[in-house]
């Protein structure tokens, strides 16, 4: 395989590179081999990010690299965060990971073969897809001072210093395992909800884009709509940082019993059928004044590839409130990482400052 590479070049010299790689592949020792020369190399950075904003900030820095074993199935997140960066695969057979797992006192269930097992084919995966851009690597390669000196060059931009590699290849540098293991156990939740954002980003990503012909814009009932929606009740969250998945907590019995009762309006946007954004208002009786209506906007999403929607949707919602008798309308302008954007946006709509709203959790 080493003479297969020598096609491959340099990028410049401060594009990133990233390698991704099987666990127990000495992936510790690489990190720290590539460690050179005004470069950074991590190892398993991905474990401290917490949005995907955080991994196209580490990416963005110069002379910046990193050595990934839990990485590989978002590999086409790369391609858009950084088009740029150098690739480099490591590969060790699954049985000999799974051995060198035992042997570290971790017990490899039928959950951690699985893990093993798709990190495996996802690393095959890349090579198969990006083959002529990729460096492919093989744990016992990392014995051979030509191979390591060639993937030094490729990940550098640096020529191989020979001082350096024999003062590296002569120590042996390991991972300590439980306090990883700790560690991912301790952040599960944020780590889950990363995965989740960066599948839902890739699988958006594959989708081709949607022919715009007009838009439509009418209230419709809710659970149809709930049926519909999921799509974009995904991406919405993921804009604002939430796992994609979390909609399916929402309390959608009450939601039903709202418009059931005729107190929840559901103001789509759609074009050529296919829906783009939704406004959701709650409308009650004013605690004012009992012959007012008010309506509290809830959920709205409008989807980017439409330029303009969000507003249009707003607009909509807003005559048809007019037109069932709603007297006031209130929006929430910072919450769920809406920010100060939408207290503009809801200012051009002729909208004004009511008040702030706060939140306090009591426990029971």
């Amino acid at each position: 395989m080493h003479g297969n590479r020598r096609h491959l070049g340099t990028a410049g010299a401060i594009t990133p590179f990233v390698i991704f790689a099987s666990p127990r592949s000495r992936t510790t020792w690489l990190s720290a081999f590539l460690q050179y020369g005004g470069w950074q190399c991590g190892h398993d950075e991905l474990r401290h990010c917490r949005s995907l904003d955080d991994v196209r900030s580490w990416l963005a820095q110069p002379q910046t690299g990193t050595v990934e074993t839990a990485a590989a199935p978002f590999w086409r997140l790369l391609e858009r965060y950084s088009p740029e960066a150098r690739i480099v695969t490591l590969r060790r057979p699954v049985a000999a990971v799974a051995a060198s797992l035992a042997r570290a006192g971790l017990c490899v269930d039928a959950a951690v073969m699985q893990r093993l097992l798709i990190t495996d084919r996802k690393l095959e995966q890349i090579e198969h897809r990006l083959a002529g851009r990729v460096f492919p690597l093989r744990y016992e390669e990392l014995d051979d001072e030509a191979v390591c000196a060639e993937l030094f060059t490729y990940c550098l931009s640096l020529p191989h210093d020979k001082v350096w590699w024999q003062a590296c290849a002569a120590v042996n540098i390991q991972t300590d395992l439980g306090h990883l293991v700790r560690y991912f156990v301790a952040h599960r939740v944020q780590l889950e909800k990363l995965a989740k954002q960066a599948t839902h980003r890739i699988r958006a990503g594959m989708k081709h884009p949607a022919e715009i012909d007009g838009v439509t814009f009418q209230c419709e009932a809710f659970r149809p709509f709930y049926r519909e929606a999921a799509p974009l009740f995904a991406e919405h969250l993921v804009q604002t940082e939430q796992s994609p998945d979390d909609y399916l907590h929402k309390n959608v019995p009450l939601l039903e019993a709202l418009d059931d009762a005729g107190a929840l309006q559901v103001m789509t946007g759609r074009s050529n059928g296919r829906l783009f954004g939704y406004l959701m208002t709650v409308i009650g009786p004013s605690l004012d004044a009992r012959e007012r209506l008010v309506g509290l906007h809830t959920i709205f999403f409008a989807s980017p590839d439409i330029r303009g929607l969000g507003m249009k949707l707003q607009r909509a919602a807003l005559e048809a409130l007019r037109e069932r008798g709603v007297d006031e309308v209130q929006m929430r302008a910072g919450h769920r990482g809406s920010g100060p954007r939408l207290g503009t946006f809801y200012r051009r709509l002729g909208a004004e400052p009511f008040g702030s709203l706060y939140r306090l959790e009591l426990e029971n």
